[in-house]
């Protein structure tokens, strides 16, 4: 009897391993519920770091006409930048620190780097050393402070309420109205992480893909205009803080979805054939990496096209990638109280005015009385 019960221990034991191990290896979630219940998990992110940068690919247009040569450099100098960041986050109270870093090559190769600051009401961006943009001297290195609050008011628009665990509740708001009208298995798919082209230092456990071609175009629209975007004005309209969150008034989305429903469908069609004529090829790639804990840590975005626009052929790439890090930590801030080395908006005005002789403020007069 003692013997019987040892032997069905070890099989209830084994049976145990075995479902536990299986539950390991294979996910029950579909890649719409995967990215759903990553996006979700994301609202509990209170503070990380992150790092990020993108790289056009490929940038080829006719340049024709008086301008082609300054055209075809533009062109050049565009092509040949690279442009990185890396940063840090805290959600209470709100505070964002980006280094932005620009490398351009070719003839006019020069490197720099623009930290950004960022809290509620304030911005501050530190004047780079620029040599095709000569500053006075004084101002290099010193903060512009930017009064979000001031601008809103001189601009008479209302100041957008930011709010980060809000923002990310209106994001998953509207993904799910995305997911709930959309063809999963025309748009997602689960990719092996190997396969998937991630960095080494990319720790996740499971990669979604989203991909759309030149074909997946006309489907996609049609639905956004049938289903998605009337079903986003109806969110805003039952929300207030999401309206205020977004500096919207409630007539706006009235006329907005007016303007929705007088769109005729045979407008539609003109512009989609207009599309298929102009573009010859598209291909978005999108690569979401969830980790352990179901966050969204990674992703990265692949753009390729090609069109001929009135017998202007061109072609355009590139490949945006980001990365989340120490999630939920004591992240390293390198200014928590804001920087001190500070100028106002009023005193880089005065500056500009009196390195450039007085053309800053000919030009502010001029702009101000309509001529």
């Amino acid at each position: 009897m003692v013997k019987s019960k040892v032997w069905l221990s070890l099989v209830a034991l084994m049976l145990t391993a075995a479902l536990l191990l299986a539950g390991c290896n294979s996910s029950s979630k579909s890649p719409q519920e995967a990215l759903k219940s990553s996006l979700e998990k994301s609202a509990d992110i209170k503070s990380y770091s992150f790092k990020g940068s993108m790289k056009i690919e490929d940038l080829s247009f006719p340049a024709e006409g008086e301008d082609a040569a300054s055209t075809a450099q533009m062109i050049t100098m565009f092509k040949d930048t690279d442009i990185s960041w890396t940063g840090a986050y805290k959600a209470d109270p709100l505070h964002l620190e980006m280094t932005l870093s620009l490398a351009l090559k070719g003839d006019m190769a020069v490197n720099f780097n623009i930290p950004i600051i960022m809290e509620k009401d304030k911005m501050w961006v530190k004047i780079p050393n620029i040599p095709f943009l000569p500053l006075p001297q004084d101002m290099v290195g010193k903060f512009l402070e930017l009064d979000l609050k001031k601008l809103a008011e001189q601009s008479g628009e209302p100041m957008p309420n930011i709010d980060p665990a809000k923002s990310k509740d209106f994001v998953n708001d509207v993904l799910a109205i995305i997911f709930k009208n959309v063809d999963e298995k025309q748009y997602l798919s689960d990719v092996k992480v190997k396969d998937a082209g991630l960095p080494d230092d990319a720790d996740v456990k499971q990669v979604i893909q989203f991909k759309v071609g030149k074909d997946q175009v006309e489907p996609f629209i049609n639905t956004a205009v049938e289903k998605i975007a009337p079903e986003i004005i109806d969110l805003l309209s039952k929300n207030t803080a999401y309206r205020d969150m977004l500096g919207l008034k409630q007539e706006d989305l009235d006329q907005a979805k007016k303007d929705l429903a007088d769109t005729k469908k045979e407008d539609i069609t003109k512009g989609l054939e207009e599309f298929k004529k102009s573009v010859k090829s598209l291909d978005v790639t999108a690569n979401v990496g969830i980790d352990a804990k179901e966050y969204p840590v990674y992703t990265d975005v692949h753009v390729k096209t090609s069109i001929d626009a009135d017998g202007q052929a061109g072609s355009f790439a590139f490949k945006v990638v980001s990365q989340t890090l120490d999630i939920n930590k004591d992240v390293k801030l390198e200014y928590p109280d804001g920087p001190k080395d500070v100028i106002t908006m009023d005193q880089f005005e005065q500056q500009m005015d009196g390195a450039f002789g007085g053309s800053a403020t000919d030009d502010s007069a001029a702009t101000d009385s309509g001529l």
